[in-house]
């Protein structure tokens, strides 16, 4: 009912006080009807308001409806206490049961029982076990269900289950036994309804199936035990590398920030108290009995052996899938509540810091960090504060790091940037991140060109934790990727196109100049960060400006529609549409499917640039050809004729993307005579070329004293 009466979670009831409930509402019910029709009478009659009597009237209604529910749930009640499905418990004053809401429930709740004994079964080779699991679609799995397993099993055999299953598959395929497909199948099942159950039932949300939090607190308990119990790694396990597994069985299921903060979060906490040792990082169960890929998803041909995992890697896989709170929080939990002081500062560092900085070599053993970065995208891509700040924290870190990898050194008479070969490895430990850091500048571009605009100002001090220095080393350590730093390129010509965009609808010809200037800048910075970073690995800078320059010549068609949402009318400003949410939605087109045949054009299809510097100037073109064009700032009249005009009255400029070069370039120069956009793509290389020296200006010796050029000047 609307108000929620009698609700299952907090109500229970005595069978014969509850019975007798039932019947005295039943009866109440047509009473307070008949009742109210009287007492209307009477008052309608007497030619005064009938207010009371609908009053009356409407507790009748409602005294219907709840008596009806009453005796819904007092069968239920009483078939539920007779098949001994019930839930009681005991007070002093007598025994209770739980009020029963839908009948479903109750078998749901009998089922999970049912469940967790198929399950005990299943992990000793029971036949019938393994064929009922089997009927079974995780999917299909509801809260009572998982609460009702979960508290069947108990926290300790929650545990236990998985390292039975994985130890008894181990000892199949290291036998080289029969059937050793069909086993892992099973197993990979029976864990996917304990790790979906798990999901479900540590959720608060889900209300009627949350096993509460002390549940958690014990699974933390049984996470940090041993087994055996006297045993230690890797002779023995702990409950957290069976977790850990269960994790990685869950699938598609979120867990709950209640989950990943209580639970994940001490899986972190136990990982820093083993760091160092000779079994960090401890493995998963596959890794810990050799499975190989039995217990990958879909596998269909196991082979078995050693694997080098961490189970830390499904946590934070689980946390990425789970939602931005849930990442968040545990990205931001400290060891200790404050610092107490600069000795306990490492143990102090939050989860953040933890997994990015101080565990970075590690990493390098298994997934270089693919599940770090994933989890990082998703706490921190967001628009809220939250988000912004944890970017910002993880590139200060990359960041710092960075400062120790690249060294300023001398060779062939000049300073340059180079990779220290004692620290490759190490540097190379999160290689996977890179890309999903990009993502996560990509999100925040807009924040990234204001930081900069402030220190080009003159600023001492931004508004997040990164300099501009800091962030130049970012660009660098994000660089050695290519694929990062497409993301990063495109999502930079998302935000000049916008920029621009916005600043053409103005009509003011000096806010357009400053748009060009501040945004070639940031070219500058991040093409001269690709320079350096291939230049101090392999010295590939020509392969990477032929592949800038390629992207250029195919974004063309690309430029033409962001300012027809960015104004309504000729001059407009922008009708309402935030500035970053256009930003994000052409940084969607540039890198979304519809780039794809503009990046598959043939060679002779468009004219490509030949230097940075020209690039740059052409993608300035672009951008501002698109502005004046979608700004209606144009005499149809003066266009007639011409070879970039279609045929129509008026005529129409041609879409940018089947113009050919002849074409483009006669738009272009006619475009310039009227509105000056040589001189702006002028302004555009000068602009880029300063953001190039600002970049090498902040790759320096450690003593401070010299610099590398930038690398046009080399």
């Amino acid at each position: 009912m609307g108000d929620n009466w009698l609700g299952p979670d907090t109500c229970g009831v005595k069978l014969a006080q509850f019975e007798q409930l039932t019947r005295q509402m039943t009866e109440a019910a047509p009473k307070l009807e008949a009742l109210a029709d009287q007492l209307w009478q009477s008052l309608h009659g007497a030619g005064v308001s009938t207010a009371p009597a609908m009053e009356i009237k409407r507790i009748a209604a409602w005294a219907g409806k709840a008596a009806a529910d009453l005796r819904r749930r007092n069968t239920l009640a009483h078939n539920l206490d007779r098949q001994r499905l019930a839930l009681l418990f005991s007070r002093p004053d007598g025994t209770y049961l739980t009020l029963p809401d839908r009948y479903t429930d109750q078998v749901a709740y009998a089922d999970g029982r049912r469940v967790a004994d198929l399950l005990r079964k299943a992990a000793d080779r029971d036949a019938a076990a393994i064929a009922a699991l089997a009927r079974m679609n995780p999917e299909d799995i509801t809260p009572v269900f998982a609460k009702a397993l979960l508290e069947a099993l108990g926290p300790e055999e929650v545990v236990r289950l998985p390292m039975d299953l994985a130890s008894k598959l181990g000892g199949d395929i290291k036998q080289q036994r029969d059937g050793v497909d069909a086993r892992a199948r099973e197993a990979r099942h029976a864990l996917a309804i304990l790790a979906r159950s798990l999901a479900l039932g540590t959720d608060p949300a889900k209300r009627s199936g949350y096993v509460g939090q002390e549940y958690l607190l014990r699974l933390n308990e049984m996470g940090r035990a041993h087994f055996p119990p006297l045993s230690k790694p890797p002779y023995g396990m702990v409950g957290y590398q069976s977790l850990s597994t269960l994790l990685a069985a869950a699938g598609d299921a979120r867990f709950s920030s209640e989950f990943l903060s209580t639970v994940g979060g001490s899986m972190i906490a136990y990982d820093r108290t083993h760091k160092g040792r000779h079994t960090w990082p401890l493995p998963d169960l596959a890794g810990r009995y050799g499975l190989g890929n039995a217990l990958d998803p879909g596998t269909t041909e196991v082979v078995g052996g050693e694997r080098k995992t961490d189970y830390l890697v499904p946590l934070l896989n689980a946390a990425a899938a789970s939602g931005r709170e849930g990442a968040q929080r545990l990205l931001g939990q400290r060891l200790f509540g404050v610092w107490i002081n600069d000795k306990d500062r490492q143990n102090a560092a939050s989860n953040l810091e933890y997994l990015l900085h101080q565990r970075r070599a590690v990493w390098g053993l298994t997934d270089h960090g693919d599940a770090l970065g994933k989890v990082i995208k998703t706490a921190a891509s967001g628009t809220d504060k939250d988000s912004e700040r944890i970017a910002f924290e993880a590139g200060k870190l990359l960041a710092d790091d960075a400062r120790e990898y690249y060294k300023v050194v001398k060779q062939e008479g000049r300073w340059q940037v180079k990779l220290d070969d004692g620290k490759r490895a190490e540097a190379d430990g999160l290689s996977a991140l890179r890309a999903h850091m990009a993502d996560v500048l990509a999100a925040h571009i807009t924040k990234v060109n204001d930081e900069y605009g402030l220190y080009i100002l003159g600023a001492k001090h931004g508004t997040t934790p990164m300099s501009d220095a800091d962030l130049d080393y970012l660009l660098l350590e994000l660089s050695r990727d290519a694929n990062a730093f497409d993301k990063l390129l495109t999502a930079q010509i998302a935000h000049a196109q916008v920029d621009i965009q916005k600043a053409a609808a103005t009509g003011d010809r000096t806010r357009l100049t400053e748009a060009v200037v501040a945004n070639a800048q940031i070219f500058g910075h991040l093409i001269e960060a690709r320079n350096h970073a291939v230049a101090a690995e392999h010295g590939r800078v020509e392969a990477v400006n032929k592949a800038l320059q390629d992207k250029v010549a195919g974004l063309i068609g690309l430029m033409g529609d962001i300012g027809a949402t960015a104004t309504s009318t000729r001059g407009g400003p922008l009708a309402g549409i935030a500035y970053n949410a256009l930003v994000t939605k052409q940084l969607q087109k540039l890198s979304g499917p519809l780039a794809k045949p503009f990046e598959q054009k043939p060679d002779d299809a468009v004219d490509r640039p030949t230097t940075n510097a020209e690039a740059i100037e052409r993608l300035f073109g672009q951008m501002l050809v698109s502005a004046v064009v979608t700004q209606r700032r144009i005499d149809l009249e003066e266009i007639k004729g011409r070879s970039f005009a279609t045929d129509d009255d008026p005529p129409r400029i041609r879409p940018l993307e089947s113009l050919t070069p002849r074409q483009y370039d006669e738009l272009l120069n006619w475009m310039s005579d009227r509105f000056g956009i040589y001189d702006l793509q002028e302004r555009a290389g000068g602009a880029a070329d300063r953001g190039a020296k600002q970049l090498s200006g902040h790759y320096r010796t450690d003593d401070g004293r010299f610099n590398v050029l930038p690398s046009g000047q080399r």
